[in-house]
């Protein structure tokens, strides 16, 4: 996959295993600012990127042959199941927020 995808996919994985609860108060001060107001604002950037790199994958893929074009589609569905699972995570805690 690359050395960068692999990046982006485990920022991704990592941005989902550090998010906060649905309905934490944001803190402004401190380590406890990371998780509360840097996370929840890297998680829509992570997934413009994901969608991107996927995007980008697929038209790599249309003027591929045979490993390659498989590789492209691996990296492909490799970025949209990320992508699925870091809006299903992220999607409890931004209905909350909104919500209010």
């Amino acid at each position: 996959m690359g050395v960068l995808r692999v990046v982006l996919v485990a920022l991704a994985i990592l941005d989902m295993l550090a998010s906060p609860r649905p309905g934490t108060a944001a803190v402004y001060s401190g380590w406890e600012l990371v998780p509360t107001l840097i996370l929840p604002v890297l998680a829509p950037i992570l997934l413009q990127v994901l969608l991107l790199d996927a995007l980008m994958g697929r038209v790599m893929m249309s003027s591929a042959k045979g490993a390659e074009r498989a590789r492209y589609r691996r990296i492909m569905v490799v970025n949209l199941v990320v992508g699925a699972a870091l809006v299903l995570w992220w999607l409890p805690y931004f209905l909350k927020l909104f919500a209010r």
